[in-house]
Parts: C-alpha cells; sequence; structure tokens
C-alpha cells in the first residue's frame, strides 16, 4: 500500500515550482513593462536588453547604439518599439527623427518613415516627450493612419493631459494603449518599486496594465528582481503588443494634477548619464534636405 503524501512536502514542492518559474502559476492580470530612451547608452542598453522577461524596449532612431541593441534585445525575445521623438512644451532637443509642430503632411511622413526604417523589428510607436505635439490633433491623425498602413500599435505616453493621440488611434480602430505608471519619476530604490507595486495592483484590478521606465542603474536594479513581485501579485509579464486592442476606450483616473506632474516629470530630453562621452552627432537627414535637429 503507498504511502501517504506528507502535505507538507506537497505545499513545499508547489512552492519551489512557482518560485523557479519565470511566471506566475495563476496570474491575475497582465503587465507590460516598457523601457524608454534605449539607444545612447550602450552598456545600459545592453543590460536591459539582457533582462529576464517579456520587457518591450522603446528605442530612439539615429541614435549611436540603437540598431545593436535593437538586433541583442530580438535575439534576446525581446519587442521592439519606435520611441518617436515629438516635439515638447518645454523647448527640450529632440535629436535626429524629431515629428515637431508646423511640418506639413509630406515632411512629417518623410522624417517618420525614416526613422521607422532606422530601427529593426519594430512592432509599434510610443512618444518621447510630445507634451506639445500629442496635443495636436491633424499630425496624430497623420501619424496613425501611418502606423495602421504598417500594421503597428501606439502606446500613448501621456506626457500631455490635452494628449490627442489616443482620440485618433481610436477614431480609425488602430491598435493602441495609454500609459498607467510611470516607474521612475523619482530615480531611488524605494519610489521605483513602490510605483511597480502600483503597476501590479493597476494590473489586478483592470486586468491588464502598462508602465513605462528608463534604462536608469536604479530602475533596472529593481526590474532584475521583479519575478519575486510577480509571484507575490499573481501578474504575469507581457510584451505591450499582447495588451493591444482595436479602439481602446478606457476612463482615465488620474487626477489632472497627477497628469501635469507627469507630463513636467516624464520621458524629457535622454538624461546626459546615457549620452556618450565622445559620440560627435551627425545629421541622418542631411542629404534629404531634412534636418532632424
Amino acid at each position: 500500500m503507498p504511502k501517504p503524501i506528507d502535505c507538507r512536502f506537497a505545499f513545499g514542492l508547489l512552492l519551489l515550482l512557482a518560485l523557479g518559474a519565470s511566471q506566475p502559476l495563476y496570474a491575475q492580470g497582465r503587465l507590460a513593462i516598457i523601457i524608454d530612451d534605449i539607444g545612447y547608452n550602450l552598456a545600459l542598453g545592453q543590460r536591459t536588453a539582457d533582462l529576464s522577461g517579456d520587457f518591450t524596449l522603446a528605442i530612439l532612431p539615429f541614435t549611436p547604439h540603437g540598431t545593436e541593441l535593437a538586433e541583442r534585445a530580438h535575439q534576446r525575445g525581446k519587442e521592439i518599439m519606435l520611441h518617436a521623438p515629438m516635439s515638447n512644451r518645454h523647448q527640450y532637443p529632440l535629436g535626429p527623427g524629431g515629428l515637431v509642430t508646423g511640418m506639413q503632411r509630406a515632411e512629417f511622413l518623410a522624417v517618420l518613415r525614416q526613422s521607422l526604417s532606422n530601427i529593426p523589428y519594430i512592432k509599434g510607436v510610443n512618444n518621447h516627450m510630445g507634451s506639445q505635439l500629442t496635443e495636436q490633433a491633424e499630425p496624430m491623425r497623420w501619424l496613425m493612419e501611418e502606423l495602421k498602413n504598417r500594421h503597428l500599435y501606439f502606446v500613448d505616453s501621456r506626457t500631455s493631459a490635452q494628449t490627442q493621440a489616443l482620440l485618433m488611434a481610436e477614431y480609425i480602430n488602430l491598435p493602441s494603449r495609454r500609459r498607467d505608471v510611470f516607474l521612475d519619476d523619482e530615480r531611488t530604490p524605494a519610489a521605483i518599486k513602490s510605483q511597480l507595486v502600483r503597476a501590479l495592483t493597476q494590473a489586478q484590478q483592470q486586468g491588464s496594465a502598462i508602465a513605462i521606465g528608463h534604462p536608469y542603474p536604479e530602475t533596472l536594479a529593481q526590474l532584475e528582481q521583479l519575478r519575486l513581485l510577480l509571484l507575490q501579485h499573481q501578474i504575469q509579464l507581457v510584451s505591450a503588443s499582447q495588451l493591444m486592442s482595436p479602439a481602446q476606450s478606457r476612463s482615465d483616473k488620474g487626477t489632472q494634477t497627477g497628469l501635469v506632474r507627469a507630463a513636467a516629470l516624464a520621458c524629457q530630453a535622454p538624461p546626459m548619464g546615457l549620452w556618450p562621452q565622445t559620440w560627435a552627432p551627425v545629421d541622418p537627414f542631411a542629404d534629404l534636405g531634412i534636418s532632424g535637429w
């Protein structure tokens, strides 16, 4: 007669299996984490590409290491987005590939297409800065129409409370979504972990959520330990494309004050620490007669 299985042994075995899994056994929600501003710093970009899990990397066009890092990330199973620079109310420099207020449609699309061609494996686009341009419906319509023609998705980073980007995407039924949480407005381990917990909680409550962070050493250190938090909250980490659906209409739950604060702090110009020491900028649009600077 077989011996009965010790309940404590069975529980311990299940716990070990759960801790060894990359995803929770029974997910109560899904979370996508997008890491912006990839391309200027090779070491931090490599560290981001090497993260364990389905992270999504948003790469700035025409950066010194953008193409190389896209290749590395793709080889490691990461999803790639174009992090499209857009004009902002603070007049921060955009670098090459910038989409700016006042462009005519032909110039706007020429710059956008050059940027899309510069980064391989692109599945979607989100805005870098853009507190000015995303408030303008017409250029946002041009953007969304081009993305739909290419079967790409769009994530609105929401650097302005008055953004028209998601509305235009929904209007033409483009797969799209808005950012729910910024992870690293405050670059301390405690603050970043608190924002991660906030994102996980929103994923539990809503069924899914999107968080955006940057390749800061403090952020990467927290993401390298993310697996335990995912298991504790029973949340599955997924690529951004898995959370897209046409015509998403989700109510904004943040206060106006919170959105304005996010617009002021989040995803501005690439932090100076991410710029290489000896990189001399080259304008890739010079031969086309289109300046991206």
